[in-house]
């Protein structure tokens, strides 16, 4: 299942592609668009996305190293 987030006032869904782009659909009318991490449009019908919910799915996370441990 590929990571996925619905927008709380649109009701559109950001989910993250294979690509590691961020794919938007509006449920209501079928429109899609794609779009990288920063809400830049790549294609599709839909030419806007939210820049926080795109920056929410399109990001990867950085594991951050550990503290070490001295003592």
């Amino acid at each position: 299942m590929s990571k996925q987030v619905i927008h709380p006032l649109t009701g559109h869904v950001y989910r993250l592609t294979e690509d590691g782009l961020v794919e938007v659909t509006d449920p209501k009318t079928g429109a899609r668009g794609v779009f990288d991490f920063q809400a830049r449009w790549q294609s599709g019908e839909l030419r806007h996305a939210d820049l926080q919910m795109a920056g929410w799915v399109g990001r990867l996370a950085q594991r951050r190293p550990a503290p070490s441990q001295e003592g």
